[in-house]
């Protein structure tokens, strides 16, 4: 009996390690990170944006080739937290709005799409041809006021007064600036 016992307690040992050697390999194994199991880094909208090599300008450039009519926005537009996007260009002519995709990194055309404006939109268009100030020298005007990249620009129509909405990337933030249309003054600035 005292042979069994001895070869059981032996048999349990051996078990015991055997089972000790795996549980440190399994916590090795998951203690190296591996290229799938990696997460994809997220990053903000402003360094998005900062990192992109193709600038807002560069895009309405872009743009300006690719379909004709007034500047009436522009925008960063990023892919799923990562560092690449797109901007959105649009343009207006003849009551139809003209919206061009151009990638961030390439300067690509991704589409055109155009649209027929509805009232409002006409309405609003015609209150932005009566601006004094254009739409790129309110953007000067924005970055000359926070020091950074500017990633988005429309002009709207708040209270009754007609402005330009200017979004600045600094650092990994995006500050808000409001021009007014018709003077150029900085209505506001602040951080989004």
């Amino acid at each position: 009996m005292k042979k069994l016992s001895m070869v059981s307690k032996s048999i349990v040992m051996a078990l015991g390690m055997v089972a000790v050697s795996s549980a440190t390999v399994s916590v090795a194994q998951a203690a190296t990170p591996t290229q799938a199991a990696t997460p994809t880094m997220k990053i903000s909208e402003a360094e998005a944006a900062v990192q992109s090599k193709i600038s807002l300008d560069q895009a309405i450039a872009i743009g300006k080739k690719t379909v004709k009519g007034d500047l009436v926005s522009a925008e960063f537009d990023q892919h799923s937290h990562s560092a690449s996007g797109k901007y959105e260009v649009k343009f207006i002519e003849l009551n139809t709005e003209h919206k061009v995709k151009i990638d961030s990194d390439t300067g690509k055309v991704l589409s055109t799409k155009q649209e027929k404006l509805d009232k409002d939109d006409i309405a609003e268009y015609k209150a932005m041809k009566q601006a004094k100030v254009s739409l790129t020298q309110a953007m000067q005007k924005a970055s000359q006021n926070v020091s950074g990249k500017v990633i988005e620009v429309k002009f709207d129509i708040d209270n009754g007064k007609s402005v330009y909405k200017v979004k600045v990337a600094k650092g990994n933030e995006i500050h808000k600036v409001v021009v007014d249309s018709m003077t150029g003054a900085i209505i506001s600035s602040r951080l989004d």
